[in-house]
């Protein structure tokens, strides 16, 4: 039997470690968690996409009392890039929430991602936001290791 170890490299930063087009798109996905309508679990999220033309489209998770139904900030937010910019690439990934530290995608934004990544043909940057710091990485497999896409049906 072999054993596979796999690892994952991010960077943390502090806000006044970061550029200001890095700040700017962090703004947005705070912002957008106004947008957020949370009223079961009162887990605000908010994500903000940049786009290649310089575009930041924002969206925030909507809730249903069929929990089932309700939609993550970053879904949200990927349905308006691809409805409203159908031929713009993204650039950027902001996530937001109002904790202490970063969280994460879920497993089904993550593959979300993923598809878009490979539609695009392109990497995104991503940049996990708290109220204290943020964490950056380029490329959704960094936390979705062993990804499934398209490619695997080929």
């Amino acid at each position: 039997m072999n054993k596979i170890e796999l690892k994952i490299e991010l960077e943390e930063k502090a806000y006044d470690e970061l550029t200001e087009l890095e700040m700017e798109l962090i703004s947005k996905s705070k912002e957008a968690i106004h947008l957020s309508h949370s009223p079961y679990s009162k887990f605000r999220v908010g994500c903000a996409i940049r786009l290649e033309n310089g575009t930041i489209v924002s969206g925030a998770n909507q809730e249903n009392a069929a929990y089932p139904m309700c939609l993550c900030a970053e879904g949200a937010t990927l349905a308006s890039v691809a409805t409203q910019h159908p031929s713009q690439k993204i650039i950027a990934v902001s996530i937001y929430v109002p904790l202490e530290s970063p969280a994460s995608p879920c497993g089904f934004c993550r593959q979300s991602f993923k598809e878009y990544e490979t539609r695009m043909n392109k990497k995104f940057m991503y940049y996990l936001a708290s109220n204290h710091s943020i964490y950056i990485f380029e490329g959704i497999d960094t936390i979705l290791p062993l990804a499934f896409s398209s490619e695997d049906l080929i």
